[in-house]
Protein backbone atom coordinates (compact mmCIF):
# COMPACT_ATOMS: atom_id res chain seq x y z
CA UNK A 1 0.00 0.00 0.00
CA UNK A 2 1.06 3.68 -0.89
CA UNK A 3 2.14 5.78 1.85
CA UNK A 4 -0.70 8.69 0.58
CA UNK A 5 -3.38 5.54 1.26
CA UNK A 6 -1.51 4.21 4.71
CA UNK A 7 -2.29 7.91 5.83
CA UNK A 8 -5.65 8.63 4.44
CA UNK A 9 -6.66 5.60 6.28
CA UNK A 10 -4.83 6.38 9.53
CA UNK A 11 -6.49 9.98 9.27
CA UNK A 12 -9.59 8.79 8.69
CA UNK A 13 -9.39 6.16 11.58
CA UNK A 14 -8.52 9.18 13.77
CA UNK A 15 -11.64 11.04 12.97
CA UNK A 16 -13.71 8.20 13.42
CA UNK A 17 -11.97 7.15 16.95
CA UNK A 18 -12.43 11.16 17.43
CA UNK A 19 -16.58 10.96 16.71
CA UNK A 20 -17.00 7.94 18.63
CA UNK A 21 -15.37 9.42 21.68
CA UNK A 22 -17.64 12.87 21.33
CA UNK A 23 -20.46 10.65 20.83
CA UNK A 24 -19.90 9.12 24.33
CA UNK A 25 -19.96 12.60 25.78
CA UNK A 26 -23.39 13.91 24.34
CA UNK A 27 -25.70 13.33 22.16
CA UNK A 28 -24.55 12.47 18.56
CA UNK A 29 -27.00 14.65 16.80
CA UNK A 30 -25.55 17.60 18.32
CA UNK A 31 -21.77 16.82 17.62
CA UNK A 32 -20.43 19.12 15.20
CA UNK A 33 -18.00 18.77 12.39
CA UNK A 34 -15.89 21.24 13.94
CA UNK A 35 -15.87 19.84 17.07
CA UNK A 36 -14.82 16.14 15.33
CA UNK A 37 -11.71 18.09 13.75
CA UNK A 38 -10.68 19.63 17.35
CA UNK A 39 -10.84 16.18 18.76
CA UNK A 40 -9.02 14.47 16.17
CA UNK A 41 -6.69 17.01 15.97
CA UNK A 42 -7.22 18.18 12.08
CA UNK A 43 -8.55 20.49 10.12
CA UNK A 44 -11.65 20.88 9.54
CA UNK A 45 -10.94 20.29 5.91
CA UNK A 46 -9.77 17.59 5.67
CA UNK A 47 -12.68 16.10 7.23
CA UNK A 48 -14.59 16.75 4.76
CA UNK A 49 -11.77 15.48 2.16
CA UNK A 50 -12.80 11.96 4.17
CA UNK A 51 -16.43 12.61 4.98
CA UNK A 52 -18.72 15.25 2.61
CA UNK A 53 -21.54 15.31 5.05
CA UNK A 54 -22.09 14.65 8.82
CA UNK A 55 -24.66 11.89 7.37
CA UNK A 56 -22.09 10.30 5.70
CA UNK A 57 -19.65 10.26 8.78
CA UNK A 58 -22.47 8.90 10.35
CA UNK A 59 -23.03 6.35 7.49
CA UNK A 60 -19.24 4.75 7.82
CA UNK A 61 -19.70 4.63 11.32
CA UNK A 62 -22.70 2.69 11.37
CA UNK A 63 -21.65 0.29 8.46
CA UNK A 64 -18.64 -0.10 10.36
CA UNK A 65 -20.62 -1.21 13.14
CA UNK A 66 -22.62 -3.53 11.87
CA UNK A 67 -20.14 -4.95 9.67
CA UNK A 68 -18.20 -6.16 12.83
CA UNK A 69 -21.12 -7.35 14.97
CA UNK A 70 -22.25 -9.54 11.41
CA UNK A 71 -18.48 -10.87 11.66
CA UNK A 72 -18.67 -11.96 15.66
CA UNK A 73 -22.12 -13.57 14.82
CA UNK A 74 -21.15 -15.27 12.04
CA UNK A 75 -17.68 -16.78 14.37
CA UNK A 76 -19.80 -17.89 16.60
CA UNK A 77 -22.31 -19.93 14.61
CA UNK A 78 -19.64 -21.45 12.88
CA UNK A 79 -17.86 -22.92 15.87
CA UNK A 80 -20.97 -23.94 17.61
CA UNK A 81 -23.62 -27.20 17.00
CA UNK A 82 -26.80 -25.84 15.13
CA UNK A 83 -28.94 -26.30 18.16
CA UNK A 84 -26.83 -24.13 20.32
CA UNK A 85 -25.88 -21.44 18.06
CA UNK A 86 -29.50 -20.36 17.46
CA UNK A 87 -29.40 -19.11 20.79
CA UNK A 88 -25.74 -18.54 21.21
CA UNK A 89 -26.17 -15.64 18.27
CA UNK A 90 -29.35 -13.93 19.53
CA UNK A 91 -27.59 -13.65 22.90
CA UNK A 92 -24.24 -12.26 21.41
CA UNK A 93 -26.69 -9.51 19.65
CA UNK A 94 -28.35 -8.29 22.65
CA UNK A 95 -24.83 -8.04 24.36
CA UNK A 96 -23.25 -6.10 21.23
CA UNK A 97 -26.57 -3.65 21.68
CA UNK A 98 -25.65 -3.09 25.34
CA UNK A 99 -21.79 -2.67 24.88
CA UNK A 100 -22.84 0.43 22.51
CA UNK A 101 -26.31 1.39 22.74
CA UNK A 102 -24.84 5.12 21.25
CA UNK A 103 -23.68 3.35 18.06
CA UNK A 104 -27.05 0.73 17.94
CA UNK A 105 -28.90 4.15 18.28
CA UNK A 106 -27.23 5.38 16.01
CA UNK A 107 -27.54 2.29 13.48
CA UNK A 108 -31.41 2.81 14.02
CA UNK A 109 -31.25 6.33 12.64
CA UNK A 110 -28.89 5.42 9.53
CA UNK A 111 -31.18 2.96 8.84
CA UNK A 112 -34.51 5.09 8.25
CA UNK A 113 -34.97 5.63 3.92
CA UNK A 114 -35.36 9.39 4.56
CA UNK A 115 -31.88 9.32 5.87
CA UNK A 116 -30.25 6.55 3.41
CA UNK A 117 -31.57 8.33 0.64
CA UNK A 118 -29.54 12.23 1.55
CA UNK A 119 -26.41 9.64 1.12
CA UNK A 120 -24.44 9.51 -2.14
CA UNK A 121 -25.29 6.27 -4.24
CA UNK A 122 -21.69 4.09 -3.05
CA UNK A 123 -23.10 4.64 0.67
CA UNK A 124 -26.60 3.40 -0.65
CA UNK A 125 -24.80 0.42 -2.27
CA UNK A 126 -22.88 -0.78 1.19
CA UNK A 127 -26.16 -0.26 3.22
CA UNK A 128 -28.38 -2.61 0.82
CA UNK A 129 -25.36 -4.91 0.43
CA UNK A 130 -24.88 -5.15 4.35
CA UNK A 131 -28.84 -5.95 4.54
CA UNK A 132 -28.64 -8.92 1.40
CA UNK A 133 -25.35 -10.09 4.07
CA UNK A 134 -27.46 -9.94 7.19
CA UNK A 135 -30.48 -11.87 5.41
CA UNK A 136 -28.53 -14.60 4.30
CA UNK A 137 -26.70 -15.38 7.34
CA UNK A 138 -29.95 -15.51 9.05
CA UNK A 139 -31.73 -18.18 6.72
CA UNK A 140 -28.00 -19.95 6.79
CA UNK A 141 -28.43 -19.85 10.75
CA UNK A 142 -32.58 -20.15 10.57
CA UNK A 143 -32.08 -23.55 8.18
CA UNK A 144 -29.28 -25.29 10.65
CA UNK A 145 -31.26 -24.93 14.01
CA UNK A 146 -34.62 -25.93 12.42
CA UNK A 147 -32.69 -28.68 10.05
CA UNK A 148 -36.42 -30.72 9.64
CA UNK A 149 -37.72 -27.97 7.81
CA UNK A 150 -37.48 -26.37 4.05
CA UNK A 151 -37.59 -22.76 4.30
CA UNK A 152 -38.01 -20.83 1.05
CA UNK A 153 -36.07 -17.29 1.08
CA UNK A 154 -39.42 -15.78 1.47
CA UNK A 155 -40.09 -17.95 4.45
CA UNK A 156 -37.08 -16.35 5.90
CA UNK A 157 -37.80 -13.00 5.02
CA UNK A 158 -41.13 -13.13 6.67
CA UNK A 159 -39.41 -14.63 9.93
CA UNK A 160 -36.66 -12.29 10.09
CA UNK A 161 -39.14 -9.69 9.87
CA UNK A 162 -40.73 -11.04 13.57
CA UNK A 163 -37.27 -10.98 14.65
CA UNK A 164 -36.64 -7.57 14.01
CA UNK A 165 -39.36 -6.33 15.39
CA UNK A 166 -38.20 -8.19 18.82
CA UNK A 167 -34.86 -6.51 18.81
CA UNK A 168 -36.20 -3.31 18.12
CA UNK A 169 -38.25 -3.57 21.50
CA UNK A 170 -34.89 -4.79 23.04
CA UNK A 171 -33.00 -1.87 21.65
CA UNK A 172 -35.94 0.75 22.78
CA UNK A 173 -35.89 -0.98 26.15
CA UNK A 174 -32.29 -0.32 26.58
CA UNK A 175 -32.06 3.02 25.41
CA UNK A 176 -34.86 3.68 27.83
CA UNK A 177 -32.39 2.69 30.81
CA UNK A 178 -33.73 -0.55 31.56
CA UNK A 179 -35.97 -1.46 34.61
CA UNK A 180 -35.15 -0.21 37.79
CA UNK A 181 -38.24 2.39 37.31
CA UNK A 182 -40.23 -1.06 37.57
CA UNK A 183 -42.14 -1.98 40.32
CA UNK A 184 -40.93 -5.44 40.22
CA UNK A 185 -37.31 -4.92 38.61
CA UNK A 186 -35.67 -7.43 36.28
CA UNK A 187 -32.19 -8.27 35.96
CA UNK A 188 -31.22 -7.41 32.04
CA UNK A 189 -29.77 -10.65 31.76
CA UNK A 190 -32.99 -12.06 32.88
CA UNK A 191 -35.20 -10.38 30.67
CA UNK A 192 -32.49 -11.02 27.65
CA UNK A 193 -33.06 -14.63 28.23
CA UNK A 194 -36.82 -15.11 28.34
CA UNK A 195 -36.71 -12.58 24.87
CA UNK A 196 -34.62 -15.29 23.32
CA UNK A 197 -36.74 -17.93 24.12
CA UNK A 198 -39.79 -16.33 23.07
CA UNK A 199 -38.01 -15.27 19.84
CA UNK A 200 -36.91 -19.22 19.13
CA UNK A 201 -40.35 -20.26 20.24
CA UNK A 202 -42.03 -18.01 17.59
CA UNK A 203 -38.97 -19.16 14.74
CA UNK A 204 -39.80 -22.87 15.71
CA UNK A 205 -43.95 -22.18 15.36
CA UNK A 206 -43.61 -19.74 12.61
CA UNK A 207 -41.24 -22.48 10.60
CA UNK A 208 -43.89 -25.54 11.24
CA UNK A 209 -46.99 -23.26 10.33
CA UNK A 210 -45.01 -21.89 6.90
CA UNK A 211 -44.35 -25.72 6.25
CA UNK A 212 -47.63 -26.83 6.99
CA UNK A 213 -49.33 -24.06 5.02
CA UNK A 214 -46.62 -25.45 1.94
CA UNK A 215 -47.68 -29.25 1.94
CA UNK A 216 -51.30 -28.70 1.79
CA UNK A 217 -51.05 -26.29 -1.12
CA UNK A 218 -49.42 -29.15 -3.15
Amino acid sequence: MRYQDQLFQQREGAILAATHQLFRERSWDRVTIAEVAIQAAIGKGTVYKHFPSKEALYAKLALNLSRNNLAELQALHACHPPQESMRLVIRQAFEQMLADPVLVQLCQHCDRPAFQERLDAPYREQFLQLEHDYIVFFSQLLNATLGEHTLSSADCQHLLWGVEACFNGVMARIASGGFEHWAEPIALNDYFDRVTDFIIAGLRGQAEALCGLAVSQE
